[in-house]
């Protein structure tokens, strides 16, 4: 759901740019930059035109769900792709555990969305001990991940519903983005606990991705902490954990692994998969990727699974970025909402409506407020030491 400075974009103005997660700040570049922006080799679009949920292969063939288990099933590992803000990518994947799990078939479930701190906490919840509701509270769900709590609640649901052991996979977030930063040589004792026991590099055709990715977006990163190898670095470490992870669990449980990840970690077998293979070249892995234009469906990956792109969307047009000081604007999107309320590069956010701003969720909050009630959105920003009030109008949801 990358890595190098933290850029959430809240517009998704670019229809090849996905919103990413707001909580891994300095981390997420590679989601924020790749969303959308993959080469494609359309094969042709299936007939009739697809219902949400509906199924395909690489080949653009459609599947029926039991058709699908009967693929995946068997799997030692199976890695399912999401945009993170998309409710239906999170209700299919809920869909694919159900099937799954009601075909007969075990297995044993990981996250990217909670870092390894918390697996006491999805422990706890795995033994009955912890009720859902209580769940986001006792993860810090708003601060490690960020994306609303009740997008993954059908994932949740249905691993309670079925005994599903869930997983933490990932790296604390801290870790990555002191990595996207500065390097792994500037990592102290307790944040080297936490890295894999090996870091694979990206296959090569993913590394000259990265590299024009990160030269078409380094302006967005500050000067001082702009390094195309600490990019990379970070990147390899957060697919590393969560192949080490996700085999170590399969192990552990002598099951097979189901995988929730952001689809740039599943696309074309480069982040995860490529890893799991490292570790095991005889690794039987499957992906299934959301696809929101039948037409983009093709050979690169071996299942698909239809979802209308995630409406509602709020566009206020800030990308954002968080620095020592605070949530700081690393640009604002020509034309946006914030654009024309006269946000500017550089404004420190510190508070949104009533509130004071220290989280993305705390924007978010603010801003999902006012556009249910069709208010404006204010603004406090700090520029150049002075305090100035910005407004924003939302159209009403």
């Amino acid at each position: 759901m990358g890595i190098a400075e933290a850029l959430i974009n809240w517009t998704c103005a670019s229809p090849g740019i996905k919103r990413l997660s707001r909580q891994l700040l300095y981390f997420s570049l590679a989601l924020f930059i790749f969303s959308g922006c993959a080469p494609k080799a359309p094969v042709h679009t299936p007939e009739p035109e697809p219902a949400t949920g509906d199924f395909y292969t690489g080949e653009g063939e459609p599947l029926s769900p039991d058709e699908l288990i009967q693929e995946i099933a068997g799997k030692d590992f199976i890695l399912i792709g999401e945009t993170h803000d998309n409710p239906c990518h999170h209700r299919i994947q809920a869909k694919i555990m159900d099937l799954l799990a009601s075909s007969g078939q075990k297995f044993v479930l990981g996250l990217e969305m909670v870092n390894v701190r918390k697996q006491d906490v999805l422990d706890s919840f795995n033994r009955g001990e912890i009720p859902l509701d209580d769940l986001p509270d006792r993860l810090e769900w708003s601060r490690t991940w960020g994306h609303d709590f009740d997008l993954y609640r059908p994932v949740f649901k249905t691993a309670r519903e079925h005994d599903i052991p869930v997983k933490a996979l990932n790296l604390p977030s801290g870790v990555t983005r002191r990595i996207s930063h500065f390097g792994l040589d500037s990592l102290g004792p307790e944040d080297l606990g936490y890295l894999p026991e090996k870091i694979t590099l990206p296959p090569e055709e993913q590394l000259t991705h990265l590299e024009k990715q990160y030269e078409m977006h380094k302006d967005f990163i500050p000067r001082d902490r702009s390094d195309l190898e600490h990019f990379i670095q970070a990147q390899s470490a957060w697919d590393s954990k969560m192949a080490e992870m996700a085999g170590y669990y399969g192990h552990d449980h002598s099951l097979p692994v189901m995988v929730l990840a952001g689809s740039e970690h599943v696309r074309r077998g480069w982040g995860i998969e490529h890893r799991l293979l490292q570790m095991d070249k005889d690794a039987d892995i499957t992906r299934v990727l959301p696809v929101s234009d039948p037409g983009d469906i093709s050979p690169d990956n071996p299942f698909y699974f239809y979802c209308p792109p995630a409406q509602g969307r709020m566009r206020l047009g800030l990308v954002i970025s968080r620095q020592e000081e605070g949530l700081v604007l690393a640009g604002v999107v020509d034309g946006s909402a914030a654009d024309r309320a006269g946000f500017q590069k550089g404004d420190e956010i510190i508070k949104a409506g009533d509130n004071s701003v220290q989280e993305m969720s705390d924007l978010h909050d603010a801003a999902l407020k006012a556009a249910q009630s069709g208010e404006q959105v204010f603004f406090q920003v700090r520029r150049s030491g002075e305090v100035k009030t910005l407004k924003i109008e939302l159209p009403r949801e």
